[in-house]
């Protein structure tokens, strides 16, 4: 840092910085999402810098918190509870820097930049934007740091606490859960936060990670069918009518089965629960026959799903003609209509998919018995089209080709030339596609150099070729446990895991209409 006075932080001030954390506050701050208040100081710094910094903090709170800008999400998970010691700031301050030196530290990369933040006394803590047990995206907890495990859940489609918790008040659980919904829908994916209060006690972000969610299969009337976010395709307002208000005027029969609420995948109303995690296989008889029944109620399934997908671009083309701005009113209603409509029919399609995949599950262990939780996940997981499989290997051969130039993802000002122009060629030819998963933007990838950089960042580092190991190894898994019990139970098996494999298909196909 230039000069010896420390800066408040803005986004310029977070401009240059490549840490992880640093990326996604600059994106909160412009989406005017509340952050707190602070200043930044470049490491390693001298002590009038330092005491600069503090002092400025000291006028915006009476407590003060000392926030490492950790250079990736794994360092910062090793220090969750680094500026929480007792004692005056400036020993704090001492002992934290120290740390900051020591290997154990330096093994995610050195700390380049030291957040100082001053608070208010009032209550302070951390807040998730799902479900941290079962991955329930219609559901937020809030605590407190004097009570992190009494934690308050507020119910996301009605804004108001379900279930309180401890040290806090209502009124306060529910503002911030209204602040970590928030930065959900800017980040684009689940999200832990830490939070205070500043600006006359109003929430405030102190910190903000990604929240890793597992695919699971849960029990209960109003469980998630199939898995948590791979296969949800993007979310964007227009889903959310085409389900919340265009369904009802539509299909009303179609409503009580799909429901969307707010921007979060939906969820069936009703069914019998699941009956994963059987111990012991059912009669061959009764097992057949289910195999049996399975096979004939996928089969218009299927049909639909690949009709869909076959039919996708010339629909996608029919509605590019229509220039919007220049429709008159009930035109423009019409083309809004038929928005709704594809929209409404792949999220149907994807309900469809997800209850025939918990159904062959369910046949699978009547024939085999109860697998591995995470085969079912790997045996479930969608297979992504084609194109999609490109656009997933062309992004991480850039993203290997920076980190192997830099060590780091970098923005293109920063690349040598030969990379700026694989960058920039990439970036032309994704300029139509967007990204799949919960609450992504529905910007494409492509849209600008902030984007493609988002995009690679949040690339997974086990790709379709890693899905699709898993998901053999699985196969592999039940065949060994069919042919355990006999010539007729592998056949059944077989048939049961290349059926679900082309609802994996299927489903892959229908996300990419969303």
């Amino acid at each position: 840092m230039d000069g010896g006075a420390p800066r408040p932080l803005t986004v310029d001030a977070l401009q240059a910085s490549a840490a992880e954390e640093a990326f996604d506050l600059r994106r909160l701050l412009e989406a005017n999402v509340p952050v707190a208040g602070g200043y930044l100081v470049d490491l390693p710094a001298d002590t009038a810098r330092l005491r600069s910094a503090l002092e400025a903090a000291r006028r915006d709170g009476s407590s003060i918190r000392f926030l490492p800008v950790f250079p990736s999400r794994a360092a910062a998970d090793a220090f969750d509870a680094i500026d929480r010691a007792t004692g005056d700031a400036e020993a704090r301050l001492d002992a934290l820097l120290e740390v900051l030196q020591s290997p154990a530290a330096q093994r995610g990369g050195p700390v380049r930049q030291l957040r100082i933040v001053g608070v208010d006394e009032s209550p302070s803590g951390g807040a998730a934007s799902v479900d941290r047990d079962r991955g329930d995206p219609d559901e937020v907890h809030v605590w407190s740091d004097a009570a992190p495990d009494a934690f308050w859940r507020v119910d996301r489609r009605s804004t108001r606490v379900s279930q309180p918790g401890e040290d806090l008040d209502v009124f306060s659980a529910e503002a911030v859960a209204d602040l970590v919904d928030r930065v959900q829908l800017v980040l684009g994916v689940p999200v832990e936060i830490t939070w205070c209060v500043q600006d006359r006690g109003r929430p405030m972000v102190l910190t903000v990670r990604e929240l890793p969610l597992h695919p699971t299969f849960m029990l209960g009337r109003w469980s998630r069918l199939a898995l948590v976010a791979a296969d949800e395709g993007t979310v964007a307002p227009l889903a959310i009518d085409a389900l919340d208000r265009g369904l009802g005027v539509e299909a009303p029969a179609v409503e009580p089965a799909v429901r969307r609420v707010y921007a979060r995948p939906y969820r069936r109303r009703g069914g019998e629960p699941a009956k994963l995690g059987r111990p012991e296989p059912a009669p061959f008889a009764l097992a057949s026959a289910e195999v049996g029944r399975l096979l004939v109620d996928a089969a218009p399934i299927l049909a639909d799903a690949l009709r869909f997908e076959r039919g996708l671009d010339a629909r996608m083309t029919r509605l590019d003609r229509d220039r919007l701005s220049r429709l008159a009113a009930d035109a423009l209603l019409d083309a809004v209509r038929q928005r709704h409509r594809l929209v409404a029919e792949a999220l149907l399609l994807l309900d469809r998919c997800r209850e025939i995949t918990r159904r062959g599950l369910e046949a699978l262990e009547a024939v085999v018995g109860a697998l591995p939780d995470e085969r079912y996940a790997d045996l479930a997981a969608p297979r992504s089209p084609r194109t999609r499989r490109r656009i997933h290997d062309r992004l991480m051969k850039l993203r290997t080709r920076i980190e192997t130039e830099h060590g780091d993802l970098v923005p293109p000002q920063k690349l040598s030339e030969a990379t700026r122009k694989v960058w920039y060629a990439t970036r032309a030819d994704l300029a139509d596609h967007r990204p799949l998963g919960i609450d992504v933007t529905p910007l494409p990838i492509g849209h600008d150099d902030e984007t493609l950089l988002d995009a690679l960042d949040r690339l997974p580092r086990f790709g379709h070729s890693a899905r699709e190991r898993a998901r053999a190894e699985a196969a592999e898994r039940v065949a060994q446990q069919a042919r355990s019990r006999g010539r007729s139970r592998a056949l059944l098996g077989r048939s049961l895991t290349l059926l679900l494999q082309r609802i994996a298909r299927a489903k892959g196909g229908v996300g990419e209409g969303v």
